[in-house]
């Protein structure tokens, strides 16, 4: 259980570049707009594969990065809980000795309810419409971070590069 949450210091400066690469890819602007106001990021799939690659402190620490938009002080609210959620099940899966990125199916699992439940809370939409908007932009994240992931994880030796020393 200890293990779940350590993280050694090249994933935490690992998990800390692309969370600050997803902030700064937010922050310029650079998104497809599907249904005003739902956007899709290509920051999720920086801040995914940190998820993935790093686990649930990892994930914590790339999903507050990107979760933050300036010159406001925004947050993303539902942005950081789901990627430590998808950081725990990536070191599950990595404990049953599969690869950590198949957690990316996560994402719409836990973040299209999250974001629904943000998105009914503040803003006035359509449900049935706001449900498929979601739907789609996590179903759209989540396989291009697995393909992504994969890609890399192929060409490659993330994993043994990113595991080592653990920072207690």
């Amino acid at each position: 259980m200890g293990r779940l949450f350590k993280i050694n210091s090249r994933q935490l400066i690992f998990a800390s570049l692309m969370g600050t690469v997803a902030f700064i890819v937010r922050n310029m602007g650079l998104y497809v707009v599907l249904l005003h106001p739902f956007k899709f990021d290509v920051r999720w799939v920086f801040s995914l594969l940190a998820a993935c690659w790093t686990g649930p402190v990892g994930g914590f620490i790339s999903g507050f990065l990107a979760a933050l938009k300036f010159p406001y002080p925004l947050i993303d609210l539902a942005c950081i809980p789901v990627h430590f959620l998808v950081g725990l099940m990536a070191r599950f899966f990595r404990k049953m000795n599969k690869s950590s990125i198949v957690a990316c199916i996560f994402w719409p699992v836990f973040g299209v309810p999250a974001y629904l439940a943000m998105s009914l809370l503040f803003l006035r939409v359509d449900v049935f419409v706001l449900a498929l908007a979601l739907a789609f932009i996590g179903v759209s994240t989540s396989v291009i971070a697995m393909v992504v992931g994969y890609a890399v994880e192929k060409r490659t030796r993330i994993l043994e590069l990113l595991e080592g020393c653990y920072v207690v």
